[in-house]
């Protein structure tokens, strides 16, 4: 009965030790972070930080970078658990919106989403004035990820875009 009882412990240890190094090993650091993020940004852009937001509901590094080429900021935030990509933003400092009321029609910028993601399906699509400039606001989701993008109306450059990924 102890031989049982003993056999009994030492397999639910070993199973344990198992299960905890094989969840320790998907975990990544802050250098892979930003390796990963790196790959999502424009090359030549300027790391500036990789800050761990373990403290959050899920533990993730924020890596922010900036396009001095293009004056974009870029925040990527990657999972520690696996090292998925869970959100992406991209800030224009230089692309503003236009003063001219428009050029471009709602259908236009929706094309403009769609050459990246193909089957977008847009839930606002909107004409917008911030500072007196005029913008298109869209927010759309893919069976991936949920975005927003705004766009100057007059040119159709972006002026920022926020992807949140569906991670599991």
């Amino acid at each position: 009965m102890t031989r049982k009882i003993l056999a009994i412990i030492a397999a639910a240890i070993c199973t344990l030790a198992i299960t905890a190094t094989a969840f320790a090993a998907e975990f990544i650091n802050a250098d892979q972070a930003r390796s990963i993020a790196a790959q999502w940004v424009p090359a030549g852009s300027t790391h500036l930080i990789t800050k761990d937001e373990s403290h959050k509901y899920a533990a993730y590094y924020e890596v922010k970078f900036y396009d001095n080429a293009t004056n974009t900021e870029y925040e990527v935030e990657v999972l520690k658990n696996g090292g998925a990509v869970k959100e992406f933003k991209m800030d224009s400092q230089t692309v503003l919106g236009s003063p001219r009321v428009v050029l471009l029609s709602a259908a236009d910028v929706q094309d403009l989403v769609r050459k990246e993601f193909p089957n977008a399906t847009f839930t606002k699509v909107k004409l917008d004035s911030d500072d007196g400039l005029y913008e298109y606001e869209l927010k759309f989701y893919t069976p991936e990820l949920r975005g927003e993008m705004k766009f100057n109306p007059e040119n159709g450059a972006l002026m920022e875009k926020e992807l949140k990924y569906q991670v599991r």
